[in-house]
């Protein structure tokens, strides 16, 4: 997504591999059985491992050095390191765990002459199991944002208020791109809707605990922003290996992220890790000079016009209108005054749920499209029922609420339906096939409501860093085509948005299904494949906590979306047996996974295509999905910014 590759570095030179401890072979999916491995939670370096090196590499098997200890082990402080580990459960009766391993040039040649050779072995590389990499061991993580900008030192020069960035929101986007500007000097000011992550989670214990929905601070606005109350997954397609996630990675670690997190197949923090690393990340920026006001919803950005640049922007950004909510920070009970900020330029960073700010913007004359997204539903089955079937019943306990070596199973999911041809209502094209898939797959955890208003239901899961929950739940979701969300759409004029007006519909037919107050209504797999209603008394126990109902979630979405649903439950059961069994129940709805509009930007210089210094980022701008990418889309951002301040 433009700024720095999102490539593995390039592999060294010849004249680069040297044996002085800056260049190292790298294994590939080197294996040891469960019976012979420390476990998930342990990342060490065994003498099991060394030998599966050791075969790889040519060494001899089970000789030692002088003082008794393996070949691999070099007490110069070279020798193995773990790169990735993950739990192989593809075949039931070999579980075990695969790695990557980095061996040392050092200890290879200190090695080989320890095994009784005088020659340097003549390792051959192998795409995929034995490559040249240069040396690039993590030691102690520490913050280290390069923003792709000239040095500035501008904070000393920019006491006019109009010469700050703001930057609408404090999720990943935000908060990395806040972490940037403030490391070079840029005045910034953060405007967050929602509460620091401690008041955030007094209201969301008041909604559990109480039915209390706070329409400002809640499992969407906040602090960390909506990912914060999720499993804090940190997987990514956009380049384990790049620069820009192993920062965003590497930052997380100097916050109070387990280092582990660098090194696992599947990395994720859970609820309870994130709070804490927050925390410490906001003390960080306030201590590097950021002004962050939480409670204050900003309800427009301000343009101005400007002479044009060539460039098609006719307007630049120069401000918001802000308001502190009604429990504000500050512990006012009444909505603030409008206040009007001014800035240089504007970073929007508001996540997915900002719908009255999208809104805005389209009345402002900023171009906006539509953007495909997925809904459907939240499914759930006992935890144990997936540890059995990836395990078999002799393992499925060795993974036990999080407390066992396996980790709790999991899985991911997909399925291409028949086709189904739909005409897109803006553009004519075709839609031949639609997907459903698995969404933001919870081991271990629970379903939560991720209302704004009480007037809508939604629902997400989460789950805590031990995963030791006795249920499992997954997003299952079709794609909704443009043509899927055109009969919703609100008003001629607003078709950008035509999925903004999907959502809201299906919301609120589920919270009237459900009977209103946050109820959820459900569905066992079974009779949303017959298209009947569950029998109340023989409903599954369910993780969410203010209370099920049975409705026909085989009536809530449009028939084509039902069908894929129903089509591949059917198919996902045919892969994992009992999947859409009687002990599944389908939550609803789960209409939130990714922001259903983009604001248009420019792929070079991340600004609006409409309105010049005004740069839209991360989830809810359409440019991102997830906590790493968005992260990483703010924080590439931060760098265009930082050039746009300093040649204004």
């Amino acid at each position: 997504r433009g700024g720095r590759s999102s490539v593995q570095s390039p592999p060294p030179t010849k004249k680069e591999l040297t044996a002085d401890g800056s260049t190292a072979w790298r294994l590939f999916d080197v294996k040891l059985p469960l019976a012979l491995d420390p476990g998930k939670d342990s990342f060490e370096v065994t003498d099991a491992l060394r030998d599966e090196a050791c075969e790889l590499l040519g060494l001899p098997i089970g000789r030692t050095r002088e003082d008794g200890t393996h070949l691999l082990r070099d007490g110069e402080g070279y020798g193995v390191r773990v790169v990735r580990k993950s739990c192989d459960a593809r075949k039931i009766n070999e579980v075990g765990f695969s790695y990557v391993l980095d061996v040392d040039d050092v200890c290879v040649d200190s090695a080989t002459v320890a095994g009784g050779s005088m020659k340097r072995l003549d390792i051959r590389p192998r795409p995929k199991k034995l490559e040249r990499v240069r040396r690039d061991w993590d030691d102690e993580p520490t913050l280290d944002f390069d923003s792709e900008s000239p040095s500035l030192a501008l904070r000393a020069e920019c006491a006019a208020a109009d010469d700050r960035v703001v930057i609408v929101g404090l999720g990943p986007a935000g908060l990395f791109a806040a972490l940037a500007l403030a490391e070079t000097g840029v005045p910034v000011t953060v405007l967050e809707r929602g509460q620091p992550v401690e008041g955030r989670g007094r209201d969301i214990g008041a909604l559990f605990a109480r039915r209390v929905l706070n329409s400002d601070s809640n499992l969407c606005y906040g602090e960390g922003g909506a990912g914060t109350w999720s499993d804090g997954k940190l997987t990514t397609r956009i380049g384990r290996n790049s620069d820009d996630v192993r920062t965003v990675l590497r930052s997380l670690v100097a916050f109070g992220a387990p280092p582990q997190i660098l090194v696992t197949g599947k990395p994720h923090l859970g609820t309870d890790r994130l709070v804490r690393i927050l925390r410490n990340a906001r003390e960080y920026l306030v201590g590097a000079g950021a002004d962050i006001r939480f409670g204050c919803t900003v309800d427009r950005v301000l343009f101005e016009n400007t002479d044009d640049t060539g460039d098609g922007r006719s307007v630049r950004a120069c401000g918001v209108v802000t308001r502190k909510n009604s429990r504000g920070d500050t512990g006012s009970e009444r909505p603030g005054a409008p206040e009007t900020l001014k800035a240089k330029a504007v970073i929007l960073a508001a996540g997915h749920s900002a719908r009255n700010l999208m809104e805005n913007l389209l009345t402002d004359g900023i171009e906006l499209k539509y953007q495909p997204f997925a809904a459907g539903f939240r499914i759930e089955h006992p935890q144990a029922l997936l540890n059995e079937l990836q395990y078999g019943e002799d393992l499925a306990s060795l993974a036990a609420k999080g407390k066992g070596p396996l980790p709790v199973a999991d899985y991911r999911l997909a399925h291409q339906c028949r086709s189904d041809v739909e005409v897109s209502a803006s553009t004519g094209a075709e839609y031949v096939q639609r997907a459903c898939y698995s969404f933001c797959m919870c081991p271990g955890g629970q379903i939560v409501p991720t209302s704004t208003v009480p007037e809508e239901l939604c629902v997400n899961g989460m789950s805590f860093s031990k995963r030791g929950s006795e249920w499992a739940n997954s997003g299952l979701v079709s794609t909704i085509t443009e043509a899927d969300a055109m009969p919703f759409c609100a008003a001629p004029g607003r078709e950008a948005l035509a999925g903004l007006d999907f959502q809201r519909h299906i919301e609120r037919e589920a919270s009237r299904m459900g009977g209103g107050d946050l109820t959820v209504p459900v569905q066992t797999a079974p009779d949303f494949i017959e298209g009947r209603e569950s029998d109340p008394a023989a409903l599954p126990a369910s993780s969410y906590r203010l209370g099920v109902v049975p409705a026909r979630l085989d009536l809530l979405y449009p028939p084509a979306v039902t069908e894929a649903v129903r089509e591949s439950l059917i198919a996902f059961d045919r892969k994992m047996p009992g999947f859409a069994g009687p002990d599944a129940l389908l939550h609803a709805p789960e209409a939130r996974t990714s922001s259903p509009v983009r604001v248009v930007r420019d792929s070079k210089d991340y600004q609006s295509a409409t309105a010049a210094g005004f740069f839209p980022v991360g989830e809810g701008a359409g440019y991102a999905g997830g906590i790493v990418s968005a992260a990483v889309d703010g924080l590439c951002a931060a760098g265009r910014v930082g050039a746009f301040v300093e040649g204004s």
